[in-house]
């Protein structure tokens, strides 16, 4: 099993409502940074939307009808990459998920999730338009296990124990941290030490993309997509505006560190 795992966390602003412009942004910034020859390479929430209700409604894609998977597939084989497909509205009878899914190599997915714990609070409505998901998602990958994770789960500490129970040793978010423009500082401030928190909590490597930019005149994103080690220490990020972080991830380093501590233990999760 690999122990150097080359990572790269895309960063964009999204045009709402425009998915194949915002899936070429992803393809340019992907193609622009092959030269770090990524072994997973993960993307925002909403990235292939921007953050409308109102567009989540009308683009909302169907797991076997869907244009944006079916075009990062075509990136992971061509590339050799795992892909975590950042989220996307999800179209499931007549109800919407926040769905997230892992692609491997061949493009094929692997594992799928739907957000956990939805945006509604401190004014938040996601649920307003999004079913609650259910379920976690880990999945095993030729360098180790990945936990899935979205944005507001974040700040539940519970969701990553279940995902460290079920052995994984990385940990993707994709987020679009949103706030009001006048917040965007203490709002960055949060984003980082709960980046940093979580990955320190569960001794894990931990890599978030988020969104960046303006959604209207009252909105904002706040970037700075993070690669976080399991000490806690900030390897790459992204900053505020679109671009990647990226970073080489040693896995010996999480190996070693849960052989001299005993995770579940910690983590209350012990039979």
């Amino acid at each position: 099993m690999n122990t150097g795992v080359s990572v790269i966390s895309i960063q964009i602003c999204p045009k709402i409502g425009h998915r194949e412009r915002n899936l070429n942004k992803v393809k340019e910034l992907i193609e622009q940074n092959l030269h770090l020859k990524p072994d997973l390479i993960v993307l925002p929430e909403f990235f292939n939307t921007g953050v409308s209700s109102v567009e989540f409604k009308k683009l909302a894609e169907s797991e076997n009808d869907s244009p944006t998977i079916h075009f990062l597939s075509e990136i992971a084989r061509k590339y050799n990459t795992y892909i975590l497909t950042g989220s996307i509205v999800e179209k499931d009878g007549d109800k919407l998920y926040n769905t997230s899914r892992l692609l491997d190599r061949r493009g094929e997915i692997i594992a799928k999730y739907r957000k956990i714990n939805l945006f509604d609070s401190f004014g938040g409505t996601e649920n307003d338009y999004i079913s609650y998901g259910k379920n976690y998602a880990v999945a095993q990958t030729d360098f180790g296990k990945i936990g899935l994770a979205t944005c507001f789960d974040i700040r539940f500490p519970r969701h990553f124990m279940e995902l460290i129970n079920r052995g994984a040793e990385i940990i993707v978010l994709p987020a679009a941290w949103v706030m009001p423009h006048e917040q965007i500082a203490i709002g960055t401030d949060n984003w980082k030490i709960l980046n940093r928190a979580r990955a320190l909590d569960n001794i894990s490597y931990f890599i978030s993309s988020d969104l960046c930019g303006k959604i209207d005149s009252s909105m904002g994103l706040c970037g700075h997509s993070m690669i976080v080690d399991p000490t806690g220490k900030i390897l790459a990020d992204a900053g505020e505006n679109e671009g990647i972080a990226s970073a080489v991830l040693d896995m010996n380093i999480v190996r070693e560190m849960r052989n001299q501590f005993d995770i579940k233990r910690f983590t209350g999760l012990m039979e």
